[in-house]
C-alpha cells in the first residue's frame, strides 16, 4: 500500500483544478480522482451549504473525516488518489486568507500539485462562471494567491512531501506538465 500515491492538487477558486482534472484524469486509469469539496458535501449533508461559516472546530473534524474517508477508498481500490483542493483558504466571513490543511491532511498527502496562476487568469475564469459568487475583487485574488502559494510551500517543507508546481499560463502546457506528474 506505501507505493500507492496520495496527492492533493492544489490553487485558488476558480483557477480551473476541475478543467484540469477533466482534461487529464480520464485518460490514466491508475488514479482515482475524488473531489476534496464532494467529499465533505457526502459528509455534512445540508451543513455543507453553510460550511465557511460553521466553527473552525467543525470544520476541522469534518476535514479529518474526510481524510479517513479518502483512505478506506484507496485501501478497497487499491489506487493513486488524486483529490482536488486547497491548502488556504478566504475566509468569507473575516475576509482573511488563512490556512485549511489539517494535521490529517498533512500526514496523508505525500505529494501537492500547486495549480498557481496570475490574478488576471483567475480573474477572467471567475468573470466566466458567476454562478459560484466568488471574489472578484484583484487584491483578494492576489491575497488567494500568495496564501495558497505560501501555505503550499511551507507545508511541504515542513511535512516533507513533494511540491510540484505547474507552469502559469498555456492550457497545453499546464495540462502536459500534470499528465507527466501523474504518471511519474
Amino acid at each position: 500500500m506505501s507505493s500507492l500515491r496520495r496527492i492533493c492538487l492544489v490553487g485558488v477558486r476558480g483557477v480551473g483544478k476541475s478543467t484540469l482534472v477533466r482534461a487529464v484524469a480520464p485518460g490514466l486509469p491508475t488514479i482515482d480522482h475524488v473531489v476534496g469539496s464532494a467529499v465533505l458535501r457526502e459528509l455534512a449533508g445540508p451543513e455543507l451549504a453553510r460550511f465557511d461559516h460553521l466553527p473552525p472546530e467543525v470544520k476541522h473534524d469534518y476535514r479529518v473525516s474526510a481524510i479517513a474517508w479518502m483512505t478506506r477508498r484507496q485501501s478497497e481500490r487499491g489506487q493513486h488518489i488524486l483529490c482536488d483542493g486547497h491548502t488556504s483558504l478566504l475566509d468569507e466571513s473575516t475576509g482573511l486568507v488563512g490556512p485549511v490543511f489539517t494535521e490529517a491532511d498533512c500526514r496523508f498527502f505525500r505529494e501537492l500539485v500547486l495549480m498557481d496562476a496570475t490574478v488576471e487568469i483567475v480573474l477572467a475564469r471567475r468573470q466566466g462562471d458567476p454562478s459560484k459568487g466568488r471574489s472578484k475583487a484583484p487584491s483578494v485574488i492576489a491575497e488567494e494567491l500568495v496564501g495558497e502559494r505560501t501555505t503550499s510551500e511551507r507545508i511541504a517543507r515542513e511535512w516533507g512531501m513533494v511540491l510540484h508546481r505547474l507552469p502559469v499560463g498555456d492550457d497545453r502546457r499546464i495540462q502536459d506538465a500534470f499528465r507527466e506528474i501523474l504518471e511519474g
